[in-house]
């Protein structure tokens, strides 16, 4: 939801800024109008006097504003580095996650096992968990993800066909969003609120 305060202020600094020889006009024919020829002046005008009259208005108004861009700033961080933790947590302790790779593991050691060299891994990189949808067996088409998945629900997962069965990986919605972040503008974000916050 937009700050309707920040949008006030942000109009009339705006305002303001822009009409500083109108405001020039506008005050000097104040002090030396009658004030039935005062009331002539249109609602712009009048609203544009009102705000000179207040003490100090473009620094109450810059104010407003960085208390709602600061806060807005602050909470934009602060979901993306909690989505991070959150899927990193969640890797990190959830056992189900190491069974899936031990499996994957322990299926590309055995498929390259004529290989000395490839057939004994004692782990792998991730970049290949996006080819495993690729490797498919030849009697039967399954991919090697479907082959994990379905010997997990199998030997490793005691409430698979039940509604107490649960996903064994995260969310793949919180994977795509912690992928979405980038560490760089997470950076970039923060040296602007830094200086944001000490007025540079």
């Amino acid at each position: 939801m937009y700050n309707i305060h920040k949008l006030i202020a942000d109009f009339a600094l705006k305002l303001q800024r822009a009409q500083k020889d109108e405001l020039e006009r506008i005050k000097q024919h104040y002090d030396t109008s009658k004030e039935e020829e005062v009331k002539l002046l249109d609602k712009p005008e009048q609203f544009l006097y009102e705000l000179s009259q207040i003490p100090n208005f473009a620094e109450r108004a810059r104010c407003i504003i960085f208390q709602s861009v600061f806060s807005e700033g602050i909470t934009a961080v602060h979901r993306k580095v909690d989505i991070i933790h959150h899927v990193s947590k969640q890797l990190l302790d959830m056992t189900s996650v190491k069974d899936v790779l031990g499996l994957i593991l322990a299926f590309g050691n055995y498929m390259n096992g004529g290989n000395r060299t490839r057939g004994q891994a004692d782990g792998f990189g991730l970049e290949i968990l996006p080819k495993l949808k690729d490797v498919r067996s030849r009697d039967t088409g399954i991919s090697l993800v479907d082959y994990v998945m379905i010997y997990y629900l199998r030997h490793f997962d005691k409430e698979a066909g039940t509604d107490k069965s649960v996903f064994p990986l995260p969310e793949p919605q919180d994977f795509f969003q912690a992928s979405q972040v980038k560490f760089e503008d997470l950076i970039k974000d923060l040296r602007k609120l830094k200086r944001d916050l000490e007025g540079k």
